[in-house]
């Protein structure tokens, strides 16, 4: 089936995050979903914008399906697989699926990410955080 195009602006969608008893366990972050077929008329492909406050990290977690993340702002620090690599804006980072993997903030101002996931909607995305 045909889809007309989607357009979203950030500025419409209000931030996310972990219920607060799920914090500790899977780091502070936040983000907006943009693109997703739960939200918007749209298949195949997710997106949206992630944010980690200096001094936090998204702590090492998986999911079934790939992701990609593009670094629009600050620095910081990507782990996968146990091998942890530096990023800053312009970076762009491929996750394979099921990937064991992390992002820190290793700056002082917030680090921002564009991600990509390969589902058709952010509800698809189960992560699973090991103890």
């Amino acid at each position: 089936m045909d889809r007309e195009p989607v357009i979203v602006r950030e500025s419409t969608r209000e931030w996310e995050t972990w219920p607060d008893e799920d914090m500790a366990k899977r780091g502070q972050i936040y983000w907006k979903t943009l693109v997703s077929g739960d939200l918007t008329h749209s298949e195949a492909l997710t997106m949206g914008i992630a944010m980690v406050p200096p001094n936090e990290a998204l702590r090492e977690h998986r999911h079934r399906q790939a992701e990609i993340y593009l670094v629009l702002e600050g620095t910081g620090s990507v782990t996968i697989g146990g091998e942890a690599r530096p990023v800053a804006a312009g970076s762009a980072v491929f996750v394979p699926g099921n990937a064991p993997h992390s992002c820190e903030n290793t700056g002082t101002s917030d680090l921002r990410i564009a991600y990509v996931f390969a589902a058709d909607s952010f509800e698809e995305v189960e992560y699973v955080f090991d103890e």
